[in-house]
């Protein structure tokens, strides 16, 4: 395991202060690729002039991922759409700068969002020289991808004359909100847990309109036998191996730790219960499944991770590096586990997994307890309660073998819930009805 992450997998992570004190974000997690799709511009009829403003235009999380989605379906809508934001990594410029290309969008070289009590004056200045620069791109609103940068957002807003929309795609990185909430500025929530969550720092609850995130579904295809054979040999593991996925970030808030300890439960469990075929190979029966853990270490847990790994039985886990392709894994699980204790804005992994046709069991609270409701309420839990996380684990292990509809409804449900098109008609309508006049 490398304690350097590269990129993110996961929907949501820690946000708060940087060394230097300052005001700014964590790397994030990773997202997947969705297309963009032509009825979008059938939600309302004006040409808007939109700013979106983001950080890296890196696929590093599952904010830029979202960022990219959506310009994409900007741009098939027909608006107009310049980019701000920060320079990538050495190295990843060109790369990340392609796709934005390829849809012919402007790009624009933003400063530092950040904000520091200690650098205050010298912070707003910045930003009202930003300001000064969005003022003659003639802009209709300006979408602000990065809510952490809230203070750079209204300040430019005021600046420009530009109207704010803030997309909250996770908790808040501050305490009272109040003073700096208000101004021609609407947020959109990607869940109602967020939004409550902001609606406490200070967001007046009538200023926010609740926009789930969305995928599409054809970029997370249901698995063929065939599939599944297929990345299963790639990874090593056989047919008959009941095989549970996480993947994101490695660490403690994310709910990895527990899930280590619960796994053990798992194994003892599992030694004990009548054997069970896998999704994979109902001719072949193992009793000993597989966890498969990928995703970037972080310093802060890295060491607690490894030690965690090495304390469970050789070879019942498997650790594998980050990657933006995350499809293949999917398809190599029988299940998914999203134990977050950090409550997570959304619950990209959820709908991912779901939309392959892979049930999983994920944390109560926050976006994922949103989105497992009705029916799927049975899969949640509490992830710090390592003793029913084991038994639910090996629950719905067994019970994706025995109900096959169980996988077609997954995919049903987020087709229906959590698709593109819902998405995106609540995001133009947010953007349209907030824009300048």
């Amino acid at each position: 395991m490398s304690p350097t992450p590269r990129r993110q997998r996961d929907e949501h992570t820690d946000h708060g202060r940087q060394r230097d004190g300052r005001l700014g974000p964590r790397r994030e997690p990773d997202g997947h690729p969705g297309t963009g799709h032509r009825d979008s511009g059938q939600v309302g009829d004006a040409r808007l002039r939109v700013g979106v403003v983001t950080n890296d235009l890196a696929i590093v999380g599952g904010v830029e991922r979202c960022v990219l989605e959506d310009t994409r379906e900007l741009v098939a809508a027909g608006h107009d759409v310049e980019v701000w934001h920060r320079a990538s990594a050495a190295g990843r410029g060109a790369t990340a700068r392609a796709p934005f290309d390829a849809l012919g969008v402007r790009l624009r070289d933003a400063r530092d969002y950040r904000f520091g009590i200690s650098t205050a004056l010298r912070d707003a200045t910045r930003f009202v020289r930003e300001g000064l620069s969005i003022r003659r791109s003639r802009l209709d609103v300006l979408w602000l991808n990065r809510p952490e940068f809230l203070p750079w957002g209204r300040t430019v807003s005021v600046v420009s004359g530009v109207p704010l929309v803030v997309h909250l795609h996770h908790a808040p990185n501050y305490r009272r909100l109040r003073p700096i909430a208000g101004g021609r500025t609407h947020y959109l929530a990607v869940s109602h847990a967020m939004a409550e969550a902001w609606t406490a720092a200070g967001v007046p609850a009538a200023r926010i309109t609740v926009v789930p995130n969305g995928v599409d579904t054809r970029a997370f295809p249901a698995a063929a036998p065939e599939d599944v054979r297929r990345a299963r040999r790639v990874l090593g593991i056989d047919d008959a191996t009941p095989t549970v996925l996480y993947y994101g970030r490695l660490t403690r808030s994310k709910g990895v730790l527990a899930l280590l300890e619960a796994w053990g439960q798992v194994l003892t469990s599992a030694a004990a219960r009548q054997p069970v075929p896998t999704t994979a190979a109902a001719e072949s029966v193992r009793t000993a499944p597989l966890l498969v853990l990928a995703g970037a270490v972080y310093p802060d847990d890295a060491d607690d991770v490894r030690r965690a790994v090495a304390a469970l039985p050789e070879g019942s886990v498997m650790v594998l590096p980050e990657r933006d392709d995350v499809v293949p894994l999917l398809h190599a699980a029988d299940l998914v586990v999203a134990p977050s204790i950090e409550p997570e804005g959304f619950g990209r992994v959820v709908v991912e997994a779901m939309s392959t046709g892979r049930p999983l069991v994920a944390a109560a609270g926050g976006g994922t307890g949103e989105i497992l409701s009705g029916e799927w309420a049975r899969f949640t839990v509490d992830p710090t309660d390592t003793d029913t996380l084991a038994r639910r684990v090996l629950d719905v292990l067994e019970e994706a073998v025995h109900d096959p509809e169980l996988g077609a409804r997954c995919r049903t449900w987020v087709d229906e819930h959590y698709g593109r098109t819902p998405h995106v008609r609540g995001l133009l309508d947010g953007l349209r009805a907030h824009a300048r006049r």
